[in-house]
């Protein structure tokens, strides 16, 4: 599918801070229903082709590891794993039938969200429900004149803000908003719940048969 020719080494978001009385979400799983909505480029002389993909987003935490696994309706699936003790992260992505482990800088990734820590919020009115919480409405508006509408959850505090990309850094989970994507494509998430619960440090491991290579290597492989 043509999003897929989009570099998209997955996801993830920034907040600035407000205070609450909050509840550290440190340890359990946050899960998301994605919609990527778009249209495929085509011949002038031809009709524009939308196209919608549906998919899950599973985040598993346990204090300073996080893992992501975003699966997609027709199969296409893409894990990543934090470690926020070491700095580093590794993206699982299978390559003609071959599986690799990518290594990924957090900090280079966090760099790139750097725009959405300047701006203000604005607290809306809205109020909506997410399987068991309460999300709050709120506007950002960012220093070049452009602003960002989404929903969140107040009552609890992620100790990584950087697991969502495109986003202002806030306290709070996000529960309902867009990401744009590099290729005109927008990807759309909704909370469908929080479940704090322990989490096996087994889930942070590389499977076995995943090649660890470094980001270098990855992009003379998709060369």
């Amino acid at each position: 599918m043509y999003y897929r020719l989009t570099a998209y080494l997955f996801l993830l978001l920034f907040f600035p801070e407000i205070s609450f009385s909050q509840q550290k979400f440190t340890e359990g799983t946050l899960r998301y229903k994605i919609t990527i909505t778009g249209t495929i480029p085509t011949p002038a002389d031809e009709p524009t082709m939308p196209e919608t993909q549906n998919g899950i987003l599973t985040i598993q935490i346990k204090d300073e590891l996080i893992r992501q696994d975003l699966l997609l309706e027709d199969g296409y699936s893409n894990t990543r794993i934090s470690n926020y003790i070491t700095d580093k992260g590794l993206v699982l992505q299978t390559i003609n039938t071959m599986k690799y482990a990518i290594e990924v800088s957090l900090k280079e990734r966090g760099k790139m969200n750097e725009k959405y820590n300047y701006g203000s919020l604005e607290p809306g009115k809205g109020k909506r429900s997410f399987g068991t919480v309460e999300g709050v409405e709120a506007n950002y508006h960012l220093t070049d004149g452009s602003s960002l509408h989404f929903y969140y959850i107040a009552d609890y505090e992620l100790k990584y803000i950087d697991i969502f990309d495109g986003m202002p850094r806030i306290k709070g989970i996000p529960a309902s908003f867009d990401m744009p994507m590099a290729n005109g494509f927008s990807m759309h998430f909704e909370l469908e719940s929080i479940l704090p619960h322990p989490v096996p440090h087994a889930t942070f491991k590389v499977p076995e048969g995943y090649r660890i290579i470094s980001k270098k290597e990855y992009e003379k492989l998709i060369r």
